[in-house]
Formats: structure tokens, sequence, C-alpha cells
């Protein structure tokens, strides 16, 4: 595992399955704790050197972001938490699924508060913040807002950056799941401004 995250992270070697059985167990216990705790579990986490922690992390916050969610104003507080975490010991592993499960349900329940820091974000120098933007909405499903989706991709489609190329065709390939016929006459009509790594996963299914 150290190797295919390309030795960016120690691990103590714990097969994932046997992970999630240990952090289920564990994080039921804390689901009483108040937001500031689970800001403050959450910090901790990310503190240590074993990418396990991290995981367990983000289990965590995917388990619990109703109370990391209780109102607007702690959400607030529990995004910029999130983006500590998605900023710090970033990789694909922990920011796809705080992207799409825990970023994405904040902007869902408070849009007129959250969709501006993502409009924000997707023009942010950190390239993983631009990568959430582009996919918090990967399982709204029927309340995706596309006009925001496909602005996003517009927006990124001229890096080079892998991770962004391949970010644009995975929340394009998901929203062609529910409506296909407009992602492709999106990629169509920005054939010459999307990336091909991008085309071919948008229309991977098509």
């Amino acid at each position: 595992m150290k190797r295919y995250m390309r030795d960016q992270f120690e691990f103590y070697g714990l097969p994932a399955p046997e992970r999630r059985a240990i952090d289920k167990q564990v994080l039921t216990d804390f689901k009483s704790l108040d937001v500031e705790s689970h800001h403050q579990l959450l910090l901790l986490l990310w503190q240590q050197p074993q990418r396990e922690f991290q995981m367990c992390g983000t289990d965590l916050a995917t388990r619990h972001w109703q109370v990391l969610a209780e109102d607007e104003e702690r959400c607030k507080a529990s995004l910029d938490c999130v983006k500590q975490l998605i900023t710090t010991k970033s990789w694909w592993d922990t920011v796809d699924m705080l992207a799409s499960n825990v970023v994405g349900n904040f902007v869902l329940m408070y849009p007129t508060s959250m969709v501006p820091v993502m409009e924000e974000w997707v023009g942010d120098d950190d390239m993983w913040l631009r990568r959430t933007a582009i996919l918090h909405q990967l399982k709204a499903k029927h309340m995706t807002d596309q006009d925001r989706l496909f602005r996003m991709c517009l927006q990124c489609c001229h890096e080079k950056e892998f991770f962004i190329q391949k970010a644009i065709g995975w929340a394009l390939r998901e929203h062609h799941k529910l409506h296909p016929q407009d992602v492709k006459t999106f990629v169509r009509d920005n054939k010459a401004r999307l990336a091909k790594l991008s085309q071919r996963e948008a229309l991977k299914h098509a």
C-alpha cells in the first residue's frame, strides 16, 4: 500500500476490510460527541503518521456528517475543518471521500452559504480544493446543479494536471447516468476545450 501511494505515507498495513471493521466499532462510541469535539478528533487523526488514522477520519466525517452540519453556523465551522483535512496530507484516497460524502452533503443542506465557497474553491491555487469543488456533486444524483457542474468543468478544463482532468471526466460520467444526452451534448460542444482524458472518462459508458 505504501508503494501504491507513491511512498507518501506510513502504514500499519491493515487490510481495508479489517480497518473498516475496527473503525465501525470505535466510531459508534463517538457519535455523542459535540461538533467541536469532532473537529478536535479529526485534526488529531490527521496529525498521526500512519495513513490508517486519516482513513479513520474520513470514515468518521462520512458517518457523522449530520452531526458536523447540526446547524448552518456549525456547518461553516465544519467546512473550515474539512478544508484543513483536504489541504493537509492530501491525496485522492481521503480527498475524494471528503468531497463526495461530506462536502457534498454540506452543500445540499445549506446551499446559500456553501455554494459560494465551492465557487471560491474551484479557482483556488490548491489543486485538491479545485478537485473537491468539481467532485462535490458526485453523489447528488437528481439534485445535481447541472449549470454549476458544467461551469466548474469548463473553469478547470485547460489544466494539464491529471487529477483535475480525471475529476472532470468522473463528475461528468456520474451525471451521464441520469442525464446522458445533456452530458453528450456538453462534451461534443466543448470537444476542443476538454482534455482527451476528461472526454474518455465522461463518455466511458455512453
